[in-house]
């Protein structure tokens, strides 16, 4: 098979690739170069750099295989007029996300921005109270592999972990589920709610100003799976309002946030550019999926990860 990839791969892991499959031809080219796609069977591809044109000159081409978890950039109606699959890492970045989310609940509880503050003027402010995770109540939207992580990471601190999903139908390691159906009910029972919901039409804005308004003032809000879930006009009132203590975000509804925006200078809105899923690991577990992938592929069974881009997931 032909092989392209749109991305750096290093050179250790070229090396090992054509150890593991000695009859493919690789390519490696830049994100916006892209070698003679007439060619080509399979795109391997951070998914953004896919475009109608690009599928329709790939007129071979029988996989794309997307190192990210979101495939909702790409052009799901030609890719499904010509029955070419979409697979994606889905999985990896349970780890490094579960961690973004303790950290940022950890720093909460702690007062960790507060002390730095105080550090810098010099203040020896040891009277501000400090309070624990322990029994403090987690709702997670999105019981898959990142939710789940994050709600094992909880447990270990002696949290209470909630879970929502589309039935909600029960999940380890979740105390009890809830349909998503529910989400403003459940909100109320948040100290902590962390959303990991992917981009679909069914969680596009599912946060409205109602459900801020359901969470106790003292809660907060950690945003790690898509921006969309949330529109920004919501985000901004709800943090002039200080409706909760908190907003921690590493998704926005726009990508980067104009500089002009009012949250970057909230004193109750953390920002961060889209970075839970960073990890020093982060190709190394990609390439593991995508070798089960190439034999799946060759073997004409189910791939890993296959995507139902009807469903976007």
């Amino acid at each position: 098979m032909n092989i392209l990839f749109t991305l750096d791969v290093p050179k250790h892991l070229q090396t090992l690739q054509a150890e593991k499959f000695p009859d493919d031809t690789f390519y490696y080219e830049s994100k916006n170069h892209f070698a003679n796609l007439a060619e080509v069977d399979v795109i391997v591809t951070y998914g953004s750099n896919i475009t109608e044109e690009k599928i329709k000159q790939a007129k071979n081409l029988k996989l794309i295989m997307v190192f990210s978890a979101g495939v909702d950039s790409l052009p799901r109606e030609v890719i499904q007029e010509r029955n070419i699959k979409v697979a994606n890492v889905r999985g990896i970045h349970a780890i490094p996300m579960g961690e973004y989310a303790l950290s940022f609940m950890l720093a909460h509880v702690k007062k960790a921005a507060f002390f730095y503050k105080m550090q810098n003027e010099k203040n020896w402010a040891s009277e501000e109270p400090i309070t624990e995770l322990a029994g403090k109540t987690l709702v997670v939207a999105g019981t898959g592999a990142i939710g789940a992580k994050v709600a094992t990471f909880a447990k270990a601190f002696d949290m209470e972990v909630i879970g929502i999903n589309t039935t909600g139908h029960p999940e380890e390691p979740f105390k009890e589920t809830y349909p998503m159906t529910d989400i403003e009910k459940v909100a109320s029972l948040a100290d902590f709610f962390v959303s990991v919901l992917p981009h679909t039409e069914q969680t596009t804005g599912i946060y409205p100003m109602s459900f801020f308004e359901q969470m106790k003032n003292n809660a907060a809000f950690i945003n790690i799976g898509r921006g969309s879930a949330v529109e920004l006009s919501v985000l901004e009132e709800a943090s002039k309002q200080q409706l909760i203590a908190h907003f921690y975000l590493d998704v926005l509804p726009e990508e980067p946030l104009d500089k002009s925006n009012y949250l970057w200078q909230a004193n109750n809105v953390t920002i961060t550019p889209h970075v839970s899923g960073h990890s020093d690991k982060y190709l190394d577990r990609s390439f593991e999926i995508w070798f089960e992938n190439i034999i799946h592929l060759k073997e004409n069974t189910k791939l890993r990860n296959e995507i139902d881009l009807s469903r976007g997931y």
